[in-house]
């Protein structure tokens, strides 16, 4: 029986925060599919055991959409006879609209994609496959907080709709100390909620950096 080599990255992924590269891009079978996604749904639970609010459903097909969308980028750090026009076809885009519970499934495997991304340019800074995955990063922006993406296009509908995302959101802000994020009107008030009277200590800049604006 063929080792699952799609499980066994995403595992030590999940569990040492490290790429196995393969030499070639394997076929995903439903089967290895399945295993994939029952692993992903128990680290999922693992994780909501410390989270804030009531967090959200486990979503089956954004978890496994990211779980192949990190496998298939990290093969191509080191495989690529594909075309250009091939990677398309490799990383397609999810075809569901992004709430809470896909957001925050897609991020058990999303979050080590700015990792990715920074090996690509290290390889090849004119790498094609790097603004694909920016482009994910931009969509998915709750897993790219420590990458330097684009604010304006971003929509943060889909965090203000679900306290427990809103909250995760914040800290992860605050944690990168990601200014261009802290300063939009989506998060500026919750996170001087969030630090309150340890601004000086967590965050000493926030208060010199962020402006106000009491119409929001």
């Amino acid at each position: 029986m063929q080792s699952n080599l799609f499980l066994n990255m995403i595992q030590t992924l999940r569990q040492q925060e490290e790429v196995m590269l393969y030499g070639n891009i394997m076929l995903i079978s439903d089967e290895d599919a399945k295993h994939v996604t029952a692993f992903l749904k128990s680290e999922y639970q693992k994780e909501i055991i410390d989270h804030p609010f009531k967090a959200p459903a486990f979503d089956d097909a954004a978890a496994l959409w990211a779980a192949k969308t990190v496998y298939i980028s990290a093969q191509l750090m080191l495989y690529r006879e594909n075309k250009g026009t091939d990677l398309e076809l490799l990383l397609p885009a999810f075809q569901k609209e992004a709430h809470a519970s896909e957001i925050m499934s897609a991020d058990l495997c999303l979050r080590f994609l700015p990792d990715i991304l920074v090996h690509l340019k290290l390889i090849d800074p004119e790498d094609i496959l790097i603004p694909i995955l920016e482009n994910f990063l931009n969509s998915w922006h709750y897993s790219g907080v420590t990458y330097p993406l684009k604010t304006t296009d971003m929509n943060f509908s889909a965090i203000s709709a679900n306290a427990c995302l809103q909250q995760l959101y914040v800290n992860r802000i605050i944690q990168s100390k990601n200014t261009s994020l802290a300063k939009l009107p989506a998060f500026e008030k919750h996170i001087a909620a969030a630090l309150g009277l340890y601004t000086t200590h967590f965050w000493n800049d926030f208060k010199l950096e962020t402006h106000h604006d009491e119409s929001y």
